[in-house]
């Protein structure tokens, strides 16, 4: 009984957090300061482990960083990553940023949407949220093609969250993944089942994860007509629930999760075979 009132619990969590409350909860939350992270490493969680596992670092290495800032990319890709995963908005002069939020509020000194900016005014915001912001008083709005050059750098697979569901804007997202020579390495994922549908008819050979909370026939049927595609789950909503993330398996989808901070549930994930971890603050090594 236990089991199912959880499972029941986490499907409630999930179905309020997709709706119009769940985003004022949510917003509400972000606006909080943003505290660092104790770090761990994976070899200490899992010491002697064969499976194949690839850590992805949630915003750079967010636990210690300010997010999606230039200084947490460096610092992931230091740390030797997997993937380096960011969020990306197209601003009013066609420069691709990265930001969590397109509500500027939750991390600089302003207000407004990021879309509504131009990247030269975006410059002008002082950042004043994130973990340790104090230490990092001339931290910036990061580019797209600033986070893709760190990602080059330290041999990083870039893993972009499209968070600007403007269907005409995703040529231009396109553009700069075929100039930085990245059509293969990277990873596009997306709430946004539009945004992915878009780039399938632009490039069906990209590689795309669908972003869900919680995982339903429908959004499994929803990935594969995207072709090249996966499932990237919410962990907590879906780690009692085996039989749904066996059906990612069993559909040939790809098979990943966010955001694991805890060696309680990254046991839970690999024992559920999942091989795409995306993480605040494990370290690969």
């Amino acid at each position: 009984m236990g089991k199912v009132v959880n499972q029941l619990v986490m499907a409630g969590m999930a179905a309020v957090a997709s709706t119009a409350l769940g985003g004022i909860i949510y917003r509400h939350m972000r606006y909080q300061k943003i505290k660092p992270k104790p770090l761990k490493h994976f070899p200490e969680l899992v010491p002697n482990n064969e499976k194949e596992l690839h850590l992805t670092a949630h915003r750079g290495l967010s636990a210690v960083y300010p997010e999606n800032t230039k200084e947490a990319f460096t610092a992931a890709g230091q740390a030797g990553f997997y993937a380096l995963e960011c969020d990306t908005h197209c601003t009013t002069d066609g420069t691709w940023v990265i930001l969590h939020d397109g509500q500027i509020k939750t991390m600089f000194d302003g207000t407004g949407d990021v879309k509504s900016y131009s990247y030269a005014e975006m410059l002008q915001k002082k950042m004043t949220n994130g973990a340790n912001i104090e230490k990092y008083p001339n931290a910036q709005i990061c580019t797209l093609q600033e986070y893709i050059d760190i990602c080059k750098e330290y041999g990083c697979r870039p893993m972009i969250e499209v968070k600007d569901k403007r269907l005409d804007k995703m040529p231009s997202l396109y553009d700069m993944l075929v100039k930085n020579d990245i059509l293969e390495s990277c990873i596009i994922i997306s709430f946004h089942i539009s945004v992915l549908k878009e780039l399938y008819k632009i490039d069906p050979n990209l590689e795309m994860w669908y972003l869900v909370e919680y995982i339903t026939d429908q959004k499994l049927r929803e990935a594969k007509e995207c072709g090249n595609a996966g499932i990237a789950f919410c962990a907590q909503y879906n780690a009692g629930r085996p039989k749904a993330i066996q059906k990612v398996h069993d559909n040939g989808l790809t098979a990943a999760c966010w955001t694991v901070d805890t060696q309680d549930m990254l046991d839970k994930m690999m024992a559920l075979g999942v091989k795409y971890v995306t993480t605040n603050s494990i370290l690969p090594e």
